[in-house]
């Protein structure tokens, strides 16, 4: 039997909590409102959000429950063996309830110790990522916006989450335990830096080979911190091991090489490089995502696998959603979505005429279907144009 971890959840999360209250829940007042042992396993999370309601107007901020890695990761599974999909407001609510788990999740990561208690929030984020990529595998193309440099190792789990999901089901359309394993495997990819002194994540100048050394141990120090919190599904397992391998063998912790690094982690690494390469860090400025793109496509063969790169590329294009560009005609918009028969020619959304007037109502130009327009050159947030 896989241990179990006792700790006092925040009330609201018990819309997404799967596992046993360990001790009895009694209002201000004294009354007893849910008895120790009750099993959430079998509620379903209508029922799960009514009751965290319920509580939270008795008055109570928190629960004391014990959750099972495997009890949350079956859960997730569920969701595409049933189909089950959430109505338009249990998905909201659903967000809602994320949204908080990441607040929560992100003060535990910044200002608390690191342990075990980690594991849990990502595997009911992970739930929600799983439902939201099922219900709609464009989800993203939502994916490029700034996030704060501080919160790095939180939003970067949560989109390598979204990254690997997105790839594995492009890859594995009917495959859904490995889409969901994907999901889970990349939200929890980095959890091993939890053991990183922030001194050596943010260092603004180059690392010494002991400061290295310490980085390079988080694929193996973030496995066994799962394989004690009884998460034993061999491909999450895999990448969080394995997404730093590359595919001539100069990777870490294991040296792998080509086809002996598991497909999931070939998929996380690719997903874990473009976000890192897009995203803002105390020791580099974040490259846009075209630029992104770019290099993603430089280091296929050697160091990703060419199918992810050839399957991230043909899904988000040269030019991913958001980025600013000007037309051969001068016009100037933004991707809002890629092409459908070029990686090209994307659908931008026009904000601008040949003049450089802004347009009153954006006009959406799909330009696979313009022969002699194309994307002339890129342009920076502050107006500023670049070559691309």
């Amino acid at each position: 039997m896989f241990d179990t971890f006792v700790f006092r959840l925040p009330v609201w999360d018990l819309s997404t909590f799967c596992g046993r209250i360990a001790e009895d829940v009694v209002s201000p007042k004294g009354a007893l409102l849910l008895p120790k042992g009750a099993d959430f396993a079998h509620i379903e999370p209508p029922g799960r959000r009514n009751l965290a309601a319920t509580l939270a107007r008795q008055g109570v901020d928190r629960v004391a429950v014990q959750e099972r890695a495997e009890q949350s990761l079956d859960e997730i599974l569920d969701i595409f063996r049933t189909g089950k999909r959430p109505s338009s407001g249990d998905e909201r609510n659903l967000f809602e309830a994320t949204l908080q788990f990441v607040t929560s999740y992100c003060k535990d990561v910044l200002f608390g110790s690191p342990g075990n208690i980690h594991v849990f929030p990502l595997l009911r984020i992970g739930r929600f990522l799983a439902e939201s990529v099922s219900a709609n595998p464009e989800i993203l193309l939502c994916l490029v916006r700034e996030r704060p440099r501080d919160y790095f190792l939180l939003s970067h789990s949560l989109s390598v989450g979204l990254l690997c999901a997105f790839l594995a089901h492009r890859l594995f359309p009917e495959q859904n335990e490995v889409i969901t394993c994907a999901a889970v495997g990349g939200l929890l990819h980095d959890i091993g830096k939890q053991f990183v002194p922030d001194a050596v994540l943010n260092k603004p100048g180059r690392l010494t080979e002991g400061e290295f050394a310490l980085i390079k141990r988080h694929p193996e120090v973030g496995e066994a911190l799962l394989k004690r919190a009884g998460i034993d599904d061999p491909l999450v397992l895999k990448i969080v091991r394995h997404h730093h391998e590359k595919m001539d063998g100069s990777g870490y912790p294991d040296g792998l090489e080509g086809r002996s690094v598991s497909m999931a982690a070939r998929i996380a690494a690719v997903a874990d490089a473009y976000d890192a390469i897009t995203s803002e860090r105390s020791y580099k400025k974040r490259l846009p995502g075209y630029k992104g793109i770019s290099e993603i496509i430089a280091s296929a063969g050697n160091h990703l696998d060419p199918l992810v790169v050839r399957t991230f590329v043909n899904a988000f294009g040269m030019y991913p959603p958001g980025t600013e560009v000007e037309l051969s005609d001068g016009r100037c918009g933004v991707v809002a979505a890629p092409g459908e028969l070029s990686i090209l020619k994307p659908r931008v959304c026009l904000r601008t005429d040949r003049e450089g007037n802004h347009l009153l109502h954006p006009v959406l130009l799909d330009l696979a279907a313009e022969k002699n327009l194309f994307i002339q050159r890129c342009v920076s947030p502050g107006g500023r144009a670049e070559n691309c």
